[in-house]
C-alpha cells in the first residue's frame, strides 16, 4: 500500500462521516420579527407591560421572535392602532378596549365596566374561562369587522381611584355640574349621575386642569398619577370607585403574520401573555402602594374615602347605562349576560372566602 493510499481511505471514511453529520444536523430555526405599536406614551405603564412582553416573548423563543414596540404615534395614530393592524401597516399593537367605545360600546365590557362587582383580575378569569375570550374575538373580528387580526387580553390593573378633586366630594349631590375628565363608557355614567363630564386625552389632564377646563379628573393609578404630575394641580385624591373597577388590556396580531408562526412560537406567546399578565399585576401592587406613600408623606396630597351613599350612585348608573345599551344592541347584550353568569358565581364565592380586610387592617396596625 502505498503512502498517498494509506492516507487517502481514512480521510475520505472522514469526509463522508462529516458529510452525513452536516446532512443529520437540523436547518437554522427561522426567525421572525414584528413592528409593535402601543396606544401609549413611552413611560407609561401600560406601554410598558408590551415592552415586558416583548423581553418576555424573545427570551423563552430564544431570539426567534422578537417584537419592536414603539409608543404610540411612532407609525399611527394612537386611537388607529387596531386599524393600523387589521391592514397590515403595523405587525402587532397594544392598547385597550375603552378606545373602540366610539366604534361599538361593547368594547368597554372588556375593559374597565365593573363586570357585576368583578375588578379586572377577576374580569380575566371571565375571558379565561367563563366565554369571555371567544366574545371578545368575535367583537373584534365580527362586531367590528377586524378580521385580519388575531386579539388577546392581557395586564389586568387594579381599581382606579375616584380621582383629583379641589375639595372633598361629601354627597351625591356635589358631584352634579362637576366639571369631571374620564374616558369610554364612565363619561355616560358621570352624566347620569349629573357631572358635566369634559374628555381630553392624558396628555392634556394636567394642562386642562390648570386652564379651568376641568375641575377634576382621573387618570389611572397612583404611580400614573403621580408621574403626570396630577399631585401639582390637586391636593386631594379620593378612592375607592366602582366607575372603572379596574381595566385590561389587548393585544392585536395580523392575522397573516400570526398565521406563519409555528405551533411552539404561537404557544409561547400565548403563555407570554399570561405570564405579563400576572407580573403587570404584581407590579402594580408594589409600585402602587409606593407611590401612594410618597405622594402622602412628600407631597402633601390627602386621601380621601369615597362616601358609600357616592359608590353605590356609581353603581345604579352605571346598571343604567349597561342596560340602555343592552336594549338597543344584541351582541352588548350577550357580553352583558356572560358576565352576569360568571360573576353570580364568582362575586359571592369571594365575599364568602375572603375575610374582611378592615380586620387585618386594624389588627395589624396598617393604615
Amino acid at each position: 500500500m502505498s503512502l498517498i493510499s494509506t492516507f487517502t481511505a481514512p480521510a475520505a471514511s472522514a469526509a463522508m462521516c462529516a458529510a452525513m453529520v452536516v446532512t443529520a444536523l437540523p436547518a437554522a430555526a427561522q426567525e421572525y420579527k414584528w413592528t409593535v405599536q402601543t396606544a401609549y406614551a413611552a413611560g407609561d405603564d401600560l406601554h410598558l407591560s408590551f415592552v415586558k412582553l416583548a423581553e418576555m416573548v424573545e427570551e423563552m423563543s430564544g431570539g426567534r421572535l422578537v417584537m419592536e414596540v414603539s409608543p404610540g404615534g411612532a407609525f399611527v395614530p394612537a386611537f388607529d392602532v387596531l386599524d393600523a393592524v387589521d391592514d397590515g401597516v403595523i405587525d402587532a399593537a397594544g392598547g385597550d378596549a375603552d378606545y373602540w367605545v366610539g366604534k361599538h360600546p361593547a368594547g368597554s365590557l372588556f375593559a374597565s365596566a365593573p363586570g357585576f362587582g368583578m375588578p379586572s383580575i377577576d374580569l380575566m378569569g371571565w375571558m379565561e374561562y367563563g366565554g369571555g375570550k371567544e366574545l371578545f374575538a368575535e367583537y373584534i373580528n365580527e362586531t367590528l369587522q377586524f378580521d385580519d387580526t388575531v386579539s388577546f387580553l392581557l395586564s389586568p390593573a387594579q381599581a382606579q381611584p375616584f380621582g383629583w378633586f379641589e375639595e372633598a366630594v361629601t354627597s351625591v349631590e356635589d358631584v352634579q355640574g362637576l366639571k369631571y375628565r374620564t374616558p369610554g363608557l364612565p363619561v355616560d355614567v358621570m352624566r347620569e349621575m349629573g357631572a358635566a363630564v369634559v374628555t381630553v386625552p392624558g396628555s392634556e389632564v394636567v394642562p386642562s386642569l390648570e386652564q379651568g377646563v376641568i375641575e377634576t379628573a382621573e387618570y389611572f393609578s397612583p404611580k400614573a398619577d403621580m408621574i403626570l404630575g396630577l399631585p401639582d394641580v390637586r391636593k386631594v385624591y379620593m378612592m375607592p370607585s366602582y366607575l372603572q373597577l379596574g381595566l385590561v388590556q389587548n393585544f392585536f396580531v395580523n392575522k397573516a403574520k400570526w398565521d406563519e408562526l409555528p405551533d411552539d412560537l404561537k404557544a409561547i406567546v400565548r403563555y407570554g401573555v399570561m405570564a405579563e399578565s400576572a407580573d403587570f399585576y404584581w407590579r402594580g401592587l408594589d409600585e402602587n402602594s409606593k407611590a401612594l406613600a410618597t405622594m402622602e408623606e412628600e407631597m402633601g396630597v390627602e386621601v380621601a374615602e369615597t362616601p358609600r351613599e357616592v359608590m353605590k350612585a356609581q353603581l345604579e348608573a352605571w346598571t343604567a347605562v349597561l342596560d340602555n345599551y343592552a336594549a338597543e344592541d344584541e351582541f352588548f347584550a350577550k357580553v352583558l349576560d356572560s358576565q352576569r353568569e360568571f360573576a353570580e358565581r364568582v362575586v359571592p364565592l369571594k365575599a364568602r372566602i375572603n375575610p374582611p380586610a378592615d380586620i387585618a387592617l386594624e389588627h395589624f396596625g396598617f393604615e
